[in-house]
């Protein structure tokens, strides 16, 4: 398995407005990028045209506290409104990134294509229509939050169900973005909260 893990920090601007004025702190933030190539068809018995995909795993070897997460999905399936896509992570907290009242939602259209979801997409998922590339929401909002706070390190687990007869695919790739908090900021934010007490102290 193919891991690409990358991080991007993100530059600490620590401001004094005006002496002895509050302090203005932009956090640092990391970034990191784990994704991986599958080939899994949908459903994995090649017999049926309904039924759950084995499911993809993502490991992630770091232990990363999460602040901020996406999930990146590319699958080919004749008709993607059959479909249910669920994240579960190492804890074991479960995420529906899509879901469709049959009744009433029902769409045609085939395919995800580079498919990020993101808790601050402006669109949600529910509101797209396929192919779905680009950016979206999970129908819930926020529901990517559920996994802030926890350590992203062990097996993320992809589940793909076929609700409906007739229509096959496969998946292509899965991949999670991690935003972790920079540890250096919390120094350098005491630092700079005792300039501003030593700038106030000077100024009287």
């Amino acid at each position: 398995m193919r891991v690409h893990a990358n991080f991007v920090p993100v530059v600490v601007v620590v401001a004094l407005l005006g002496l002895g004025g509050p302090l203005r702190a932009d956090y640092a933030e990391l970034v990191w990028s784990y994704s991986d190539c599958f080939d899994k068809t949908i459903p994995a018995d090649p017999e049926a045209t309904k039924g759950w995909m084995d499911d993809a795993i993502l490991r992630v070897p770091d232990h990363l506290i999460i602040e901020d997460l996406d999930v990146s999905v590319s699958l080919t399936h004749t008709n993607v409104f059959d479909l249910r896509l669920i994240v579960t992570s190492p804890s074991g907290t479960s995420v529906v990134l899509n879901s469709y009242d049959p009744f009433t939602e029902y769409f045609s259209g085939a395919d995800y294509r580079q498919t990020v979801f993101d808790d601050e997409a402006e669109i949600s998922i529910g509101d797209a229509t396929p192919p779905f590339t680009g950016r979206f929401r999970v129908d819930a909002n926020d529901a990517l939050s559920a996994f802030d706070g926890e350590d992203a390190f062990g097996d993320w687990h992809l589940e793909i169900y076929d609700a409906h007869y007739s229509d096959t695919g496969s998946l292509d790739s899965f991949g999670l973005t991690i935003t972790t908090p920079e540890p250096a900021t919390a120094a350098l934010l005491l630092a700079g909260l005792g300039i501003v007490r030593l700038a106030r102290r000077r100024s009287r």
